[in-house]
């Protein structure tokens, strides 16, 4: 059950218990008559800096008791052999603030006399009523004036993280009360359990733990922040196999991180054509890097008052050269690569390049082969040109489609004079991929299934795309990436249990290491109620030596709704030792506690609840301090 859920059930029995005990909560007889008189002088009412007060003021030390009643919403406090003053402010209005009406009535026929205070409130703010001295004090919270002062106690910090789309890059908003003198960036490439990353370090700016989930189609999947030592830690989980590209700007109100996809990178292109990991792929070829034009990424870069030199280093191949301009004389103006091939099949090369141009490539029937050729630094368009010329093929370029089929015999190199800048090595020389470079017609099928199936994702339409990611599963079977893709989506987005956890169960023995998979199918299987086999799968989910709060506070939930309370405890202290102690596993621990008839371990729990610091939410409050005054009787 979800702590909101709970909160709202402890609601109703704190309600029902102050109902049926009213009468246990009043003094005896033998208890009133010991009671002095309690002359009331006035009540005041203020503002003060974190809310409202209304004093009630006497000349005794008071005898009371307070509750709430409903419809209209009220607080109510008797004073026990209370008497008001001839003259009175009662009732007394209120123009702001939470109250705007106290009634002040003398219960004259019970013995002893009860004043009665009646509150009406217009807001539903959090309040406390104490004593001190010989004065009574109800205590409003104004929960954004509080909120205010605590981070104006604390220093900047970090009060917002907004994601928006800048076109080509999403920005990311980390929105501060002050300005950010300086960070640091680490990045961290891909490993088992663990995405690419980026980590910014903002020394001495606090932040609460907080997780952003990404927009669809954006190069990463989170965005996390955590209080770290004297600062924040900021987790930027890319959503490739490598890192994506981003530039970091500080100001006065925060800071600012521009990420953008690295699929311009030809790496990964190359290794998802030829079936060659991108690591391998960096050792046998050389000079497999796309180079762009300039985007927002590297013009927020530029801003930062990077020298031209720099900036080239930071961009790749981005140079204003004398080739460009040579290239662009002879009509090649698209954007520069380097290839270096060996023995690749003919229809890999196109897809290649279908791939960095954004166009549609067809080609006939009839054409086939394989190609040794290597190209540094020229367009992509003349790369083509000298592919078709070398097989003697012919193109035509229309409706951002170009289609490729066989011509005469004859060779011509494109004209324009650029001969001086190719550098077309003979196979001796090129570096030889050893691996088997031609793709299974089954995997082409499946990754045409995977662009319609993301393409649809990316318009909200998750049911055609879950229909598309199933057809391209039947054609890759052994990609557990694409089961676990299947089995997120169809209970995220779907609620489709039953398909989450067969999908997810297929993932969880192709990625065996994978602890979000095993995650997602414990959940799965929680929600059809197999207990067991969902219990299984948290197992696996918990294994790692650091196991995730996700995690660790969904496996403790369940194994406190089937009542395995030892687990839940255990899961619960693993939880506080590796990421701290949080209102919701406090409030968790002593219910456990309370369930299994530890009474004074829960009573324990639930005054270090109340001394926490934590923003307790009123109802619960008032819940745990009934209960407490009942255990102390």
């Amino acid at each position: 059950m979800a702590l909101m859920s709970r909160l709202q059930v402890v609601c109703l029995l704190m309600i029902f218990f102050l109902s049926s005990t009213v009468s246990a909560i009043a003094l005896t007889a033998q208890e009133e008559i010991k009671v002095k008189k309690y002359h009331i002088g006035g009540v005041s009412w203020q503002q003060i800096d974190d809310g409202w007060l209304l004093t009630v003021k006497g000349d005794e030390k008071p005898t009371y008791t307070q509750y709430e009643l409903f419809s209209p919403h009220r607080v109510i406090i008797d004073i026990a052999n209370g008497t008001f003053p001839e003259k009175n402010d009662l009732p007394l209005e209120m123009a702001k603030g939470p109250v705007n009406l106290v009634k002040g009535t003398l219960l004259a026929d019970q013995d002893p006399q009860v004043a009665r205070f009646e509150l009406y409130l217009t807001e539903d703010n959090p309040f406390s009523v104490y004593s001190t001295g010989n004065n009574i004090l109800v205590k409003f919270v104004d929960e954004v004036a509080q909120e205010s002062l605590k981070k104006a106690d604390r220093g900047t910090s970090i009060t917002d993280i907004t994601l928006t789309d800048e076109g080509e890059a999403t920005g990311i908003h980390l929105q501060s009360t002050g300005p950010i003198q300086s960070y640091e960036s680490v990045e961290y490439a891909k490993k088992a359990n663990q995405p690419a990353r980026l980590v910014v370090e903002i020394v001495g700016v606090s932040c609460e733990d907080r997780v952003v989930p990404a927009p669809d189609n954006a190069p990463f999947t989170l965005v996390r922040t955590e209080n770290f030592n004297n600062g924040t830690r900021v987790f930027i989980d890319s959503a490739e196999e490598v890192l994506f590209r981003y530039a970091i700007t500080a100001g006065h109100d925060g800071v600012v991180i521009m990420v953008e996809a690295s699929e311009t990178d030809s790496a990964p292109i190359l290794a998802d054509i030829t079936g060659v990991t991108a690591d391998e792929m960096a050792v046998l070829t050389q000079h497999t890097e796309v180079a762009p034009e300039l985007t927002p990424l590297q013009r927020a870069s530029a801003a930062q008052e990077v020298s031209e030199e720099s900036r080239a280093s930071v961009t790749g191949q981005v140079t204003a050269d004398d080739s460009l301009t040579e290239f662009a004389f002879a009509g090649y103006t698209k954007q520069k690569i380097s290839v270096d091939f060996f023995k690749i099949d003919l229809h890999n090369v196109f897809r290649l390049i279908g791939d960095i141009s954004g166009r549609n490539i067809v080609v006939d029937e009839g054409v086939g082969g394989s190609l040794t050729l290597t190209l540094t630094d020229v367009p992509w368009d003349f790369v083509l040109d000298v592919i078709l010329n070398l097989k003697d093929l012919a193109k035509e370029d229309r409706f951002n489609t170009i289609v490729i089929s066989k011509k005469s015999d004859s060779f011509t190199w494109p004209e324009g004079g650029v001969e001086d800048n190719l550098d077309i090595k003979s196979a001796q020389e090129a570096i030889s991929v050893t691996k088997r470079l031609d793709v299974p017609k089954e995997k082409l099928e499946a990754r045409s299934f995977i662009r319609q199936a993301k393409s649809l994702e990316s318009t909200g339409n998750y049911s055609g795309a879950l229909v598309l990611y199933e057809k391209a599963f039947q054609f890759w079977s052994d990609n557990g990436k694409l089961a676990k893709k299947i089995a997120i989506l169809a209970q995220a987005r779907l609620g489709l249990n039953a398909k989450a956890a067969h999908y997810g169960k297929i993932a969880s023995k192709l990625l065996p290491q994978d602890t979000g998979v095993a995650l997602q199918t414990a959940l799965s299987l929680a929600n059809l109620e197999k207990v067991k086999e969902a219990q299984g799968y948290f197992d696996l989910a918990v294994s790692e030596e650091s196991p995730s709060r996700e995690a660790l506070s969904s496996y403790a939930a369940f194994s406190e709704q089937n009542e395995s309370y030892a687990m839940a405890l255990s899961l619960f202290s693993q939880y506080e030792k590796l990421y701290g102690t949080s209102l919701e596993t406090m409030v968790s621990k002593a219910r456990i506690l309370d369930k299994t008839g530890k009474t004074e371990l829960a009573d324990a729990e639930y005054r270090t609840i109340l001394l926490s610091g934590y923003a307790v939410p009123g109802d619960l409050e008032k819940y745990i301090k009934a209960r407490l005054k009942k255990s102390e009787k």
